[in-house]
């Protein structure tokens, strides 16, 4: 932005030393007045040249100070877990699901974040979805909130089960 302000002032104070020698050139060669419609044009463009410098300047500052403003806190939160979540952590499993999606004819295995919306990824050659949220709990409830956000993808949503090595894969359903 200060680079912008250099530029859009040297801008103008070139402009205006252009209009400026014109008008000191008229005016020394204003024998009679033939120049003086000249002079006159010449003073109303130094004004219009230093109202808009003026103008795109206070616009660039006003700018510099809402960018440089940092955000206000308002409110500072510290989440401590209680141990009480169906989930896991999906990186911990990543061999493990990625093994088992390309032993039921899955290739594309993407891993989202952990704890995220869905866990991982997979598709079939033929482009067959599969969202899945990973669980080591076999009575796991799954929110309602979080039922909501899934509701465009409901229908492709797996949930697997983990068992030391072993996963169960249940389709999840809303009734």
């Amino acid at each position: 932005m200060n680079r912008m302000h250099d530029y859009l002032v040297e801008t103008f104070q070139q402009q205006y030393n252009e209009v400026y020698d014109r008008l000191l050139q008229y005016q020394s060669d204003n024998l009679d007045n033939k120049n003086s419609a000249l002079i006159n044009q010449m003073n109303a463009q130094l004004i219009d040249i230093e109202e808009q410098k003026k103008k795109r300047i206070d616009t660039l500052n006003k700018q510099l100070t809402i960018i440089l403003q940092p955000p206000k806190k308002i409110a500072q939160f510290e989440l401590i877990p209680n141990g009480s979540s169906y989930r896991v952590i999906a990186s911990d499993y990543y061999n493990l699901v990625a093994a088992h999606e390309k032993a039921n004819g899955r290739k594309l295995i993407t891993m989202y974040d952990n704890l995220g919306l869905v866990d991982f990824y997979s598709e079939r050659f033929n482009g067959e979805e599969r969202f899945i949220i990973l669980t080591d709990k076999q009575d796991f409830l799954i929110s309602e909130s979080h039922l909501e956000d899934l509701n465009n993808i409901i229908n492709k949503t797996y949930v697997y089960v983990i068992h030391e090595d072993i996963i169960e894969e249940i389709k999840l359903n809303i009734l």
